[in-house]
């Protein structure tokens, strides 16, 4: 089952897709397709589509 959500990951200074990816497998999220929608001083609001 495909399943979608949105998830907050730390910001960090650099950073790039992988670091986003290595963030989302780190919550057990294995992603099909993921964007940022939004970006604060702290998080990246990153929109996740995952089979579950």
């Amino acid at each position: 089952m495909i399943k979608s959500e949105v998830v907050k990951i730390k910001k960090i200074k650099d950073f790039d897709n992988l670091y986003i990816e290595k963030e989302l497998i780190k919550l057990n999220k294995n992603p099909i397709r993921w964007a940022i929608i939004d970006i604060t001083s702290e998080y990246l609001s990153v929109s996740l589509s995952y089979k579950d």
